[in-house]
């Protein structure tokens, strides 16, 4: 198979192009990147063209990119596309609709939401682990107790807006985000965004929709502003409360720490050992091999898949804590494969005892790294993609 791929700075790009090579797919790569990825004429006709005249069975990209549908579109060619971000604005689109399509997308509330929504080819496939096997040590010792890759989402639209809000709203959104952290495993806010609410929101606000979107202001308000802001104040509240209780306790007779990788500010942090960003493909795959517990925090706007982080610690060989999604029973036994903590005082408790028990946690990230090696590797997810395109064609 003859394939185009758009090639942008995804997190599992580089997974997704090997796997394809590793089909037996013949890819080229779409490098010039579209300035505006809803609406750019000029970029969509020059795809189209090269779709046209190089005769590609498909066009394929990590994430669903409007300006790709179009181009599909006008050349009838089946646009294929895998999305590891859920929901993704993008696809509140008018292209989303096109029959050219063929979009698989991990989060199984987003797949029945837009095939109620009248998507024809949309379908729901988990992500994928792999594509660090070349950067890990086999039998290095562990370095670090208990680990946490991520962004702390500091730098978020709610903060920069949130002293121009009435002070009815404010208060509002403080409830709301309270409310927010005290569910395990779902997201609550965009319910909390009533009719009212929304008006108000519309009248104070700068708010547009961008030519052929349907995105309203409750998707983009709980998701770009009160879903970042959920996931800020849920990581700081984690990593804050785990690091005094790691601080008071000793586990197998000795002291052991919370090590924080990332880009963000860390002001707010007390006992935490902070480090730097880490990079995706050297150095992420190293800590989560050498790590005893890597937690995960998902952010509320995936509601019920599991987010890319949970394959990538898995298929490092790293023992995984992360907080409860859904479909995360569909794949992984909770104290066979993983485990899931559902409040703070779990997250303490847990902890604890993986620290004093190395054989258990020993046995568990194995079995988790045999089982996403086998199950669960890129390759077999697009095998699967490409059956399925091949099946509606």
């Amino acid at each position: 198979m003859k394939v185009l791929v758009y090639h942008w700075n995804s997190y599992n790009q580089k997974a997704v192009e090997d796997a394809l090579s590793e089909c037996g797919c013949s890819i080229t790569l779409l490098t010039p990147h579209t300035g505006n990825i809803e609406e750019d004429d000029g970029f969509t006709s020059i795809v189209a063209e090269k779709l046209k005249q190089c005769g590609y069975d498909i066009l394929f990209s990590v994430n669903f990119f409007p300006v790709l549908a179009h181009a599909c579109h006008m050349s009838d060619t089946p646009y294929v596309c895998w999305n590891c971000d859920s929901p993704l604005l993008a696809m509140y689109n008018n292209s989303v609709l096109y029959e050219t399509n063929f979009i698989f997308t991990f989060d199984r509330s987003n797949y029945e939401e837009f095939k109620n929504l009248g998507a024809k080819h949309i379908y729901h496939l988990p992500l994928a682990s792999g594509g660090f096997k070349n950067v890990l040590k086999p039998g290095a010792p562990f370095k670090y107790d208990v680990s946490f890759i991520g962004s702390l989402y500091e730098k978020n639209s709610f903060d920069n807006i949130s002293e121009k809000l009435p002070d009815y709203l404010c208060g509002y959104f403080d409830g709301a985000l309270y409310a927010q952290l005290q569910v395990s495993g779902g997201n609550i806010i965009e319910k909390l965004l009533t009719p009212g609410i929304c008006r108000q929101l519309e009248e104070i606000t700068d708010y547009r929709q961008a030519g052929g979107s349907f995105a309203d202001i409750r998707t983009l308000f709980s998701t770009t502003v009160l879903g970042f802001k959920a996931a800020s104040m849920q990581r700081n509240m984690c990593l804050n409360s785990l690091s005094v209780y790691l601080n008071k306790n000793r586990f197998s007779s000795r002291k052991c720490y919370l090590h924080l990788f990332t880009g963000s500010s860390t002001d707010r942090l007390m006992f935490v050992k902070c480090h730097g960003k880490a990079d995706y493909y050297t150095q992420m795959p190293l800590i989560f091999n050498q790590s005893r517990i890597n937690l995960n925090m998902t952010i509320p706007n995936i509601q019920t898949g599991i987010p890319l982080r949970v394959w990538d610690i898995l298929s490092c060989g790293g023992f995984l804590l992360t907080d409860f999604r859904i479909e995360l029973m569909d794949y992984f036994t909770p104290g066979k494969d993983i485990d899931i903590f559902e409040d703070i005082e779990e997250l303490h408790d847990k902890t604890g005892f993986y620290l004093s028990h190395d054989s258990i946690r020993n046995k568990i990230a194995n079995n988790a790294y045999n089982k996403v090696s086998k199950e669960h590797t890129f390759q077999k997810r697009i095998m699967s993609i490409l059956e399925t395109v091949l099946k509606e064609l």
